[in-house]
C-alpha cells in the first residue's frame, strides 16, 4: 500500500493567515471581472464586493475546500454555450458553431489558490523533469528553444549531426485520465489534501448545452482536465513527468524536452542513420511507455 500524507506540503510561513489571505486575493484579483460567470451566476466583481466586505468569508472557503479536500460540487456545474462563429456563411454545418465553458467564478479562484499549493509542492520536492518547461514559472517556450539550438550548436563544433524528433500528445487534456493521475499523485506521496482537492475537483463534473437560450440535458464529464482552467496545467505536468525518464533509461544515447504537451527528442552522432535509429527507438519506446 503507498502511504499518503494527511497534511498540506508548505513551507511552515505559507501557514499563517496572512499568507493565506494574500493567496486567495492574487488569485481573485488576477481574474478578468470581464469574465462571464457559471450557472451560479456569481461573478468575478460580486465577488470582489464581498471581498471588500467581507474578505474573510472568501479566506476561509477556500482554506477550507483545500484543506478538507472538498471542491463542492456547485463549482462542477458548467453552462457549454453554443455560438455561431463570426463571418462564417453556411451555419446547417457543426463547423459553423463552437462552445464556451462557463464554471463557477467562486470555484476558479480556489482552482488558482490550489494551483498554487500543487506547483509549489511539485517544484520544492522535484517531483517534476528538469526538461520540462511550460506549465511552470520561469519555464517559457522561448527557454526550450534556446536549449536545443545549443545542443544543435554544440553538436556541430563537435563535427557531429543533430536530429530532432518531434512528437504531440493528442487530445492531451481531455485524456487525463483520474485514476491515473490521482495514484500516480499517491505514489510520488504528495499532501493528502492536496490528492483528495484533486480527486473531488474531477469527480463528478457536469456540463449542460444551452443552444439558441435552450438548456439541453445535463451530461457528466467522465475524463480529462479543463483546458483553460487555472489548475490544468500543473495537474497535465504531473501526469506525463516520468516519461522523459523512463524514455532516457532505454535510449541513454538521446534527450528528452517537454514543453506542456509537445515532445522533443534530441541525439547527435556523426552518422546520420545512426541518429535517425536512436530517434525511432525515442519514437517507439514514448509509445509504449503511453500505452502502458
Amino acid at each position: 500500500m503507498t502511504k499518503t500524507s494527511t497534511t498540506n506540503y508548505l513551507p511552515q510561513a505559507a501557514h499563517t493567515h496572512e499568507s493565506q489571505s494574500r493567496a486567495v486575493e492574487r488569485a481573485l484579483f488576477s481574474q478578468s471581472v470581464q469574465t462571464a460567470p457559471g450557472p451560479d451566476k456569481l461573478s468575478f466583481g460580486a465577488i470582489r464586493l464581498l471581498w471588500k466586505w467581507d474578505k474573510e468569508r472568501i479566506v476561509r472557503l477556500a482554506r477550507a475546500a483545500i484543506r478538507t479536500g472538498r471542491h463542492p460540487s456547485v463549482w462542477k456545474r458548467a453552462s457549454g454555450v453554443v455560438i455561431r462563429t463570426p463571418g462564417n456563411e453556411n451555419y446547417t454545418q457543426l463547423k459553423g458553431y463552437r462552445s464556451i465553458s462557463l464554471w463557477s467564478c467562486m470555484g476558479k479562484v480556489v482552482e488558482k489558490v490550489a494551483a498554487e499549493l500543487l506547483s509549489d509542492e511539485a517544484e520544492g520536492r522535484g517531483l517534476l523533469s528538469d526538461r520540462q518547461f511550460g506549465s511552470r514559472r520561469g519555464r517559457s517556450a522561448i527557454d526550450t528553444v534556446a536549449i536545443m539550438v545549443d545542443r544543435a550548436h554544440a553538436a556541430w563544433k563537435g563535427g557531429h549531426i543533430a536530429g530532432v524528433l518531434l512528437m504531440d500528445i493528442k487530445a492531451a487534456f481531455p485524456s487525463v485520465a483520474k485514476g491515473r493521475l490521482v495514484n500516480l499523485m499517491k505514489v510520488r506521496q504528495m499532501a493528502g489534501d492536496h490528492i483528495r482537492w484533486t480527486e473531488s475537483y474531477l469527480s463528478e463534473r457536469t456540463v449542460e448545452m444551452i443552444i439558441e437560450g435552450n438548456a439541453m440535458q445535463r451530461h457528466l464529464v467522465e475524463a480529462g482536465v479543463l483546458q483553460g482552467s487555472p489548475v490544468s496545467m500543473i495537474l497535465f505536468a504531473i501526469y506525463p513527468s516520468g516519461l522523459i525518464k523512463w524514455v532516457e533509461e532505454y535510449v541513454s544515447e538521446a534527450e528528452g524536452r517537454f514543453f506542456v504537451d509537445n515532445l522533443g527528442w534530441v541525439a547527435t552522432r556523426s552518422d546520420v542513420n545512426y541518429v535517425v535509429s536512436i530517434l525511432e527507438r525515442c519514437a517507439a519506446t514514448s509509445i509504449e511507455w503511453a500505452s502502458r
